[in-house]
């Protein structure tokens, strides 16, 4: 016993080639997964430039470390009591999903000055340059968004008429023109082209702007 065509309103999917010529070999109607393909958008877009990568190869090192030596870490929970900070453990990313590799940045900022004492007092094998700490802190500024709406999309009460605002506004703020320096503006403009390329053809797509325009809010 199989589930009628007419019973199927939308099947929701991956962006992988295989699944999109499935539903249409099955003349299903599908929409993808809007957390994958902001991954898919982060990575092409961020992530995988090489002086990002590189800054996020050293955090992910410096984790391991912790990680792995417990010694390491009681030396870093000590440091944490003497300058009066929450005792918290840094962050492990899983490289396929970027807004794990999002936290771990995260975390490394928030302990960049227990770091800076840990290092002044015992050896650690992989440190950041200033030039990375810097790095790492303007990324995490320009994901917070992409951050925010992953968890939106990902909650059980997500909406499909949610994307298109949610999009445009992901692509406003890539748009704004701020001070920044030449580094935050490249950053964003292949960020840009990344969300328009994953995403393009939404405003389009029945199943995203009828529900858009019929959704209350």
């Amino acid at each position: 016993m199989g589930i009628p065509k007419t019973s199927v309103h939308v099947v929701l999917r991956d962006n992988a080639k295989n699944m999109i010529k499935a539903m249409n070999d099955a003349g299903l109607p599908s929409l993808p997964c809007v957390a994958h393909t902001l991954q898919l958008a982060v990575h092409e877009g961020l992530l995988a430039q090489r002086s990002i990568a590189d800054a996020i190869a050293v955090g992910r090192k410096i984790v391991g470390h912790f990680k792995h030596s417990a010694l390491a870490y009681s030396r870093l929970e000590d440091i944490q009591g003497q300058l009066n900070q929450p005792i918290k453990r840094l962050q492990r990313d899983v490289q396929t999903r970027w807004n794990s590799t999002y936290y771990m940045l995260q975390s490394l900022i928030e302990q960049k000055r227990v770091l800076g004492v840990y290092v002044s007092e015992h050896e650690l094998p992989h440190c950041l340059t200033t030039h990375q700490w810097a790095l790492i802190e303007k990324t995490v500024a320009i994901l917070a968004p992409f951050e925010e709406l992953t968890k939106k999309v990902s909650s059980y009460d997500a909406l499909a008429s949610d994307v298109i605002p949610a999009v445009a506004v992901l692509v406003r703020l890539l748009n704004r023109e701020t001070d920044e320096d030449h580094g935050v503006k490249t950053m964003k403009a292949t960020l840009l082209t990344a969300v328009k390329k994953r995403f393009s053809g939404m405003e389009t797509n029945p199943l995203y702007f009828i529900s858009t325009i019929l959704d209350p809010k």
